[in-house]
């Protein structure tokens, strides 16, 4: 889901869940709206350095109730 989808998912109020996973690999944060990865036009998952740059975009689109993940549990 790149962008452009998720405001007008989130404009349609379709969205049930957006969380920010912390990226073991990249070792940076990814947005997660509804299980699918915020992706850029290439389609690559988007991937953020801060908490901050991620919290910024999903204020940016409206969305000011969000959860962290910093741990993937199993």
């Amino acid at each position: 889901m790149n962008e452009h989808d998720l405001k007008l998912l989130i404009n349609a109020q379709a969205i049930k869940r957006i969380q920010v996973h912390y990226a073991v690999m990249s070792q940076g944060y990814m947005v997660v709206a509804d299980g699918k990865p915020l992706e850029t036009s290439k389609g690559d998952t988007r991937e953020f350095k801060t908490l901050d740059a991620a919290a910024k975009l999903l204020f940016k689109m409206g969305i000011a109730d969000f959860a962290v993940k910093l741990k993937i549990t199993s």
